[in-house]
C-alpha cells in the first residue's frame, strides 16, 4: 500500500499494535521515505459505515454557544477563539466557512454566533437531517456531494478538525477541497501528530516495544479510526506537497491519550501515565520546539 503522504511503497515494521475490527486485521507500518506511520491495508466502504454510524455523533446536534470562545473545550486541539482569530487575520470577520467533517455541528453554531457564515459536510446521510434541524441558518452536505466534482459552493475557509487522520486519500481530498476555495481562501486544519516527539510519546513507544517483545503480533480489538500517525516534519511537508503556502503552523501537547488528571486516573498504570503526561506537557512547553502531539495549520493555495 503506497504511503498516503509521499506515495513511497517501501516500509518497515513498527511497534504499534494492530487493530482487529470488522473481522479484519489492520496493521501499521512506517514509510521508509517520509517516516509516516500508516495502515498497510485501508478500511473499505463497509468498514467506514460500521465505524461511523449516526450514533458515532450521539445522533444529535450540539447547539450550545460558548460564551468565552478562548476556553478550549475537551476534544479540541485549540480553542474556537484561536481559530476565529486566524480566520479574521487571514480573511476577515465575515468569512464564509465550510466545516468539512463537522461532527455535531458545535463549531458551526459558534462560528455563526460570532459573525461568520458557516456550512457543514458529514459522512453519514442520515445524520444530515439532525444537523439541518439543529442549525437552520446553515447548509449541510454529504461528503460525496462536496467531492463530486460539480459542487457549486465556494468558501473563504475550509476547516478540517480531527478529520485529516481519518482519510485514506488525504492528498486527493485536500486537492479537491482547494478547488472549492475562493481566490485567496485558506485551509484551516487541526488534529493529532501521534508520531511526533514528546516525553509521553517516547514512554508510549517504549511500552509498545516491550509489549511486542513479550507478545509478538499483539493486537487490540478497536476500529482503526486513524489511518496514519504523522509528525510535525512530514505533516508540514504534506501540506507543501499539496500546493499550499503555510501561513501558520503550531504544535502543542495535551495529555491524550493518557489521563489528564491524576485524581481521575484509574489503577496504578493510569496514575503513572497521568504523571508522565503532566511532566511531558511541561517539558514540551519549556522546549519551544515543534514537540507535542497536536497541531494547527493554516495555508493558502499557491498562485
Amino acid at each position: 500500500m503506497p504511503c498516503p503522504f509521499c506515495s513511497n511503497i517501501q516500509t518497515r515494521p513498527v511497534s504499534y499494535p494492530g487493530n482487529i475490527f470488522n473481522q479484519k486485521k489492520f496493521q501499521y507500518a512506517r514509510c521508509s521515505n517520509c517516516q509516516l506511520v500508516y495502515l498497510s491495508s485501508f478500511p473499505d466502504a463497509n468498514d467506514y459505515e460500521t465505524m461511523y454510524p449516526p450514533s458515532y455523533q450521539r445522533n444529535e446536534a450540539e447547539t450550545s454557544v460558548q460564551q468565552d470562545p478562548y476556553v478550549k473545550l475537551y476534544g479540541l486541539r485549540v480553542s474556537y477563539g484561536y481559530q476565529f482569530d486566524l480566520i479574521k487575520k487571514s480573511i476577515g470577520p465575515k468569512a464564509r466557512i465550510l466545516d468539512y467533517g463537522c461532527g455535531t455541528g458545535h463549531f458551526i453554531g459558534n462560528a455563526v454566533h460570532y459573525g461568520f457564515s458557516c456550512d457543514g459536510a458529514e459522512f453519514n446521510l442520515e445524520y444530515l437531517t439532525v444537523l439541518r434541524t439543529g442549525f437552520p441558518k446553515s447548509k449541510f452536505f454529504i461528503i460525496s456531494q462536496v467531492l463530486s466534482g460539480n459542487f457549486p459552493e465556494r468558501y473563504d475557509v475550509i476547516r478540517l478538525s480531527n478529520v485529516l487522520e481519518h482519510l485514506t486519500e488525504p492528498k486527493e481530498i485536500i486537492s479537491q477541497l482547494k478547488g472549492l476555495l475562493t481566490p485567496g481562501g485558506i485551509l484551516l486544519v487541526e488534529g493529532p501528530i501521534e508520531d511526533n516527539f514528546s516525553l509521553a510519546e517516547s514512554f508510549r513507544k517504549l511500552y509498545f516495544r516491550i509489549g511486542k517483545w513479550v507478545k509478538p503480533g499483539r493486537t487490540v480489538s478497536a476500529p482503526p479510526y486513524h489511518i496514519f500517525f504523522s509528525n510535525a516534519k512530514n505533516q508540514r511537508q504534506f501540506f507543501k506537497d499539496c500546493g499550499l503556502e503555510e501561513i501558520h503552523f503550531k504544535t502543542s501537547e495535551e495529555a491524550w491519550p493518557f489521563s489528564g488528571s491524576f485524581r481521575e486516573a484509574k489503577g496504578l498504570q493510569g496514575k503513572i501515565t497521568a504523571i508522565v503526561a503532566k511532566v511531558s506537557k511541561g517539558f514540551t512547553k519549556l522546549a519551544g520546539r515543534d514537540w507535542g502531539n497536536i497541531f494547527i495549520y493554516c495555508g493558502r493555495a499557491k498562485g
